[in-house]
């Protein structure tokens, strides 16, 4: 099953492109609508004696390989609101890291103003 964030254009694009060379090469029909769709395109690609097909299998596999776990949020395909918020979450959040590195608690009082953290 693909997941939604990994279904874009080109994912579409590439599942058309293999769906149609199945179609006409090995007289497979594959429903896109179909749960198994993506596997079983690619299991057949895998199969396929055509190198083009072979190489839409591979490229359509490495479209909707699960995302790395690791990897940050990426702040380029955001707006400049959406932008400007992740960074200072960054910067919160090592701020944050900083003060509980070096073993001080913050003191006094904590304020958030207009989505700004003040401390006193």
């Amino acid at each position: 099953m693909i997941a939604e964030a990994q279904f874009n254009r080109a994912t579409l694009d590439c599942m058309t492109a293999l769906r149609r060379q199945l179609k006409r090469s090995l007289g497979v029909t594959v429903r896109l609508g179909d749960p198994d769709a993506v596997e079983h395109m690619i299991d057949l690609s895998r199969d396929s004696q055509l190198q083009e097909i072979r190489e839409l299998g591979t490229r359509l596999a490495d479209l909707v390989q699960a995302p790395d776990p690791v990897a940050q949020p990426s702040p380029l395909a955001q707006g400049a609101i959406a932008s400007r918020q992740f960074s200072h979450r960054q910067e919160n959040i090592a701020r944050l890291e900083a003060d509980t590195d070096q073993g001080s608690a913050p003191s006094g009082s904590v304020r958030i103003y207009r989505g700004q953290v003040i401390r006193g």
